[in-house]
């Protein structure tokens, strides 16, 4: 006969099992609470483990809307879990405590990783005090089997940058753990006394069978901590079970460090909670990755991206603060560590000292501001240089077009002094990292001692690309965050000054779409009857997918510019200069694509806006480099020469 509390109209997805031995009040709150915030399909099953407040009679006859169990004697938490699990019908099993307030939407996020990690055993929540502070975000073991929570006496630092990760083990107070997992590795061990390391034993057999234990911030609960026994009795039961969980998996702490007390040698923690990752890799770069907004920033998200991987702690370290609540969120979810809110790189590198297996370092600027740190509390990290462009040889591109005598001065200083800035960064590095050939060339004249490598950029192309059929007008796709000066402003005005009239000679009515964040004044102030300024759209590829063509007069910059590899993924032809079409690998079709005077940019437009042949051409050889070049599986593979170089073996 079925149960009525198990009669649900919707077979559960998870079988919520709550251990009570006393509190009454607690656990009825603790359960009315599940009630009003799990939209989840589940069920709720109850173990009394021998109260004595009469909390056993009312679990026994009057526990309503969940399954109840007596037990007539304490067998403590591991036991009574176990007991409940044997009665569970979900494949995904939730231990709770009585003194545990779950939140709205507390348990969807948690299901969702189990959903989405086949590889993960267990997931736990941020388990919060009432006050609202960090109890516990997951914990790590020392060497001598004692346990610190990430946020109890571990520094959890800004609580906007917690990222989901795999921990050393998550507390049981509420813990999603997969049925199949749990019953793998024989469930809680009976080895333990009434309470107290049953979970940390439990995250290590999960580990040992090949199941990882995961946090997951986007769930948060608050417990009471020690709400059904007092601070004293609990500290006994500790002590217990600790000389149990030693004999069991003390030979699996070897090499790790002894937790030094609260507020001393954050290091320690810090090496304590990567212990788990075959290897660390530290990220420094200017912000955390505008990546909708061009100046090198996409690539520097698509970087972390391909570095992110199972088995790898990922740290990303900004220099500023721009637009990082806004743009952080979509890397923590990555699992990468982002760290922005900081006084200064040593006080960061002096937290993690002696952390990171690898260091990489994008941009001059970024190697003047962190060189000396890493050189103090990270000598052990190979260090690359990822030069994202040569930054000096824009600059030089500056004094050619400077309007004067005193400007071309201070570009040249500015030329020269990022030129010995690149020169030393390069030199310093044990692997470089350039976007294309020519720039390499010239970093391996000036460091012959330093490996380097070409790495470029991704492109994701649809599957269904639009064709000539519903594409019109000319566009200009290129972010402004760089200002007034930089060179998508100057190669727009250009283009409106200069390309456009020339070509309205043959196309009368051709009409121009600028699509790129941060537009300065001088380029809202081009919008007319001819001519569109979207600003920043979020998704590009249908702007490009509409045009017909892309133009863009570029005559300042260095490296691969990336406005033309997300032409290339649409299908969309363009037309630009020499600079423009460094490292594209345009091969001969470079004639119908390449000019550096307006007139005859003007002209390679004119013919692939009349020519449909020559246009389907240019749109399918454009395709054809993106996908053979330019793919993320070129880019994936780049980057594992550089970590093999690191002594790091690439993820499959």
């Amino acid at each position: 006969m079925i149960d009525p509390a198990y009669d649900t109209p919707v077979p559960p997805l998870v079988s919520i099992v709550l251990v009570s031995y006393g509190g009454r009040a607690m656990l009825n709150r603790c359960l009315y609470l599940v009630e009003q915030h799990t939209s989840v399909p589940h069920e709720v099953i109850v173990v009394d483990s021998g109260s004595l407040d009469g909390t056993d009679e009312w679990v026994g006859k009057h526990l309503r809307g969940a399954r109840g169990h007596v037990i007539g004697r304490n067998v403590g938490f591991g036991a009574g879990s176990n007991r409940g699990v044997l009665d569970a019908r979900a494949p995904y099993v939730c231990f709770l405590n009585a003194d545990v307030e779950v939140s709205p939407g507390w348990l969807q996020p948690l299901v969702d990783v189990l959903d989405r990690h086949p590889e993960t055993g267990a997931v736990a929540p941020v388990l919060r005090e009432s006050s609202g502070e960090i109890q516990e975000f997951g914990s790590v073991v020392g060497a001598d089997g004692w346990c610190r929570a990430w946020g109890d006496g571990a520094p959890v630092g800004d609580e906007d940058a917690l990222f989901p990760h795999e921990v050393d083990y998550a507390s049981a107070a509420c813990l999603l753990v997969r049925r199949r997992a749990f019953n793998e590795v024989g469930g809680f061990s009976t080895d333990y006394g009434v309470a107290y390391f049953e979970d940390v034993d439990l995250a290590f057999g999960l580990r040992a069978a090949g199941w990882s234990t995961r946090v997951e911030p986007r769930s948060t609960v608050v417990h009471q901590r020690h709400g059904s026994s007092d601070g004293k009795t609990a500290k006994e039961l500790m002590e217990l079970n600790h000389s149990t969980f030693l004999r069991r998996w003390g030979s699996t702490l070897d090499g790790r460090p002894t937790l030094p007390p609260k507020g001393e040698r954050p290091h320690l923690f810090y090496f304590a909670r990567d212990v788990l990752a075959d290897e660390r890799v530290l990220v420094v770069d200017d912000r955390v990755p505008n990546a909708d907004r061009g100046s090198g920033d996409p690539r520097t998200m698509r970087l972390l991206e391909a570095l992110a991987a199972p088995g790898r702690r990922v740290t990303f370290l900004a220099r500023d603060r721009l637009r990082a609540e806004a743009y952080a969120p979509g890397l923590l979810e990555l699992g990468v560590e982002v760290v922005w809110q900081h006084a200064n790189p040593f006080q960061v590198m002096r937290e993690r000292a002696g952390l990171y297996d690898v260091a990489f370092v994008m941009r001059p600027h970024n190697f003047e501001w962190i060189a000396e740190a890493l050189a103090e509390s990270q000598p052990q990290a190979v260090k690359v240089y990822d030069s994202e462009s040569l930054f000096h040889r824009r600059a030089e591109q500056y004094v050619g077009v400077a309007r004067s005598e005193s400007a071309r001065r201070a570009a040249r200083r500015e030329a020269d002094e990022l030129r010995r800035l690149e020169e030393a960064a390069f030199r310093w590095a044990d692997v470089g990292v350039c976007v294309t050939e020519i720039e390499a060339d010239w970093a391996r004249s000036i460091a012959p001692d330093t490996s380097i490598r070409v790495v470029g950029y991704p492109t994701d192309v649809s599957p269904a690309v639009p064709g000539l059929e519903d594409r019109s007008g000319i566009s200009f796709f290129g972010g402004f965050m760089a200002g007034p000066g930089s060179p998508n402003e100057v190669a727009v005005l250009e283009l409106v000054g200069e390309v456009l009239p020339e070509l309205s000679r043959t196309h009368p009515d051709v009409q121009l779409s600028i699509i790129g964040a941060d537009p300065t004044p001088d380029v809202l102030a081009l919008e007319s009857d001819r001519v569109q300024v979207i600003g920043r759209v979020p998704s590009p590829a249908l702007w490009l997918g509409r045009s017909r063509l892309q133009v863009v007069p570029m005559h300042l910059g260095a490296g691969i510019k990336l406005k033309f590899l997300d032409s290339m993924a649409a299908g969309l032809p363009f037309v630009t200069t020499t600079v423009g079409a460094e490292g594209l690998r345009l091969g001969a079709f470079a004639k119908h694509l390449v000019a550096d005077s307006p007139a005859e940019m003007a002209e390679l437009a004119a013919a692939l806006l009349s020519d449909d042949a020559l246009w389907l051409e240019a749109h399918h050889e454009v395709l054809r480099i993106a996908r053979e070049w330019f793919s993320w599986r070129a880019f994936r593979g780049e980057l594992d020469e550089v970590l093999v170089d690191c002594g790091v073996a690439p993820r499959f």
